[in-house]
């Protein structure tokens, strides 16, 4: 094990307990205010917690075990070996390029020379040698990121720390930063707070969802988009959620009044706990019940119809689905009154809700 954290901070009740292998990149998703931000400011060490252990490497870099209850053991953000990345670059202005790089090594006691040495192999795995000789000044944004992860990586950190790092860039260099990313770390340990399912995707090995300062879903990006266990997650991977018990072939949701009729048979006994993922763009709308008497349906009341580019957005509590244009006029006469939302039972996953192992929260 590389890393291990255990932390509670009271004030902005995060309580969690977060492991990463050696090599493993994990990436950290939650809505505003879960606790995300707080997790990576204490791992290191700008935010101190009320309680809790961490160690990185066999290194303890923290353990507080509450007031009056023992010893406290509390490491220099500079003594951590982590390094943090944060949405915008932050270069120091007045220094080169290739002398910000060299940066971390020169603080760690390494002779100049060595440590533009050091400086200069993370540019080239960057992919920004050539940019060694300019000031962050001259830097477009993408290329000022690409220094700040230079600089990250040349203190050879053993854990690197990401906060939304591609926040910042235009949607238009993202994509190549993001590939960059890919590429340095590969083998190392880190952790990644980001909004976007892509990165997740692209650079993590793991997903943690992160929600009211606990963790509530974790696994492979794959287990836990594909078969999401909170409406956060769910809506990251552009998904509806459903879960209720099944009855019968009926799936009664917690909105007793919406039972989701002809659900596909989902493997789970009777009165068991369910959930359902159905994409928007498999379910149709209609005024009047689904002549197909084998799809799944629901009635609701239709809250609204959003553009969305090509598409409406047809929204009720319990169902989203995406019409065309025309649907969405003939629609238009319905807000605010139940329609039919259904779907064919093969655009449906179904899955047991019982809680698992990939869970955990402490």
């Amino acid at each position: 094990m590389t890393f291990s954290l255990d932390l509670h901070v009271a004030d902005r009740d995060v309580s969690l307990h977060l492991d990463v292998a050696a090599g493993e990149t994990v990436a950290i998703l939650g809505p505003n205010g879960a606790g995300k931000s707080t997790l990576l400011g204490t791992i290191a060490g700008l935010v101190t917690p009320d309680s809790g252990r961490c160690e990185l490497n066999g290194t303890v870099l923290f353990d507080l075990p509450g007031a009056g209850r023992g010893p406290r053991t509390w490491r220099a953000p500079h003594q951590r070996g982590v390094s943090l990345l944060a949405q915008e670059a932050l270069l120091f202005p007045h220094l080169s390029v290739l002398d910000n790089v060299a940066f971390g090594p020169r603080s760690a006691g390494a002779p100049s020379g060595r440590a533009r040495q050091i400086a200069t192999h993370w540019l080239r795995e960057v992919d920004a040698e050539q940019l060694a000789a300019r000031r962050p000044a001259e830097l477009s944004g993408g290329q000022a990121q690409r220094i700040a992860v230079a600089r990250a990586l040349a203190s050879d950190p053993g854990l690197l720390l990401l906060d939304e790092p591609l926040a910042a860039l235009d949607i238009s260099v993202a994509p190549t930063v993001r590939r960059m990313l890919r590429r340095v770390l590969a083998g190392r340990s880190a952790l990644i707070v980001t909004h976007d399912v892509l990165d997740a995707y692209t650079l993590a090995d793991r997903v943690v969802i992160v929600e009211g300062g606990r963790i509530v879903d974790q696994g492979t990006p794959a287990e836990v988009f594909d078969r999401p266990r909170s409406a956060f997650a769910a809506g990251l991977a552009g998904l509806n959620l459903l879960t209720g018990v099944r009855r019968g072939t009926t799936l009664i949701t917690a909105d007793a009044a919406a039972p989701v009729a002809n659900i596909p048979e989902p493997g789970v006994a009777d009165g068991a706990p369910l959930s359902l993922a159905v994409r928007p763009g498999a379910v149709s709308v209609s005024i009047d019940p689904p002549a197909d008497s084998q799809l799944s349906s629901v009635r609701a009341e239709l809250i609204d119809l959003e553009p969305r580019g090509d598409f409406v957005r047809a929204r009720s509590a319990v169902l989203a689905a995406d019409v065309s244009p025309k649907e969405a006029a003939q629609l238009d006469a319905a807000v605010g009154s139940p329609v039919w939302f259904s779907f064919a039972a093969a655009a449906a996953t179904l899955y047991p809700t019982v809680p698992s192992d990939r869970t955990t929260s402490s």
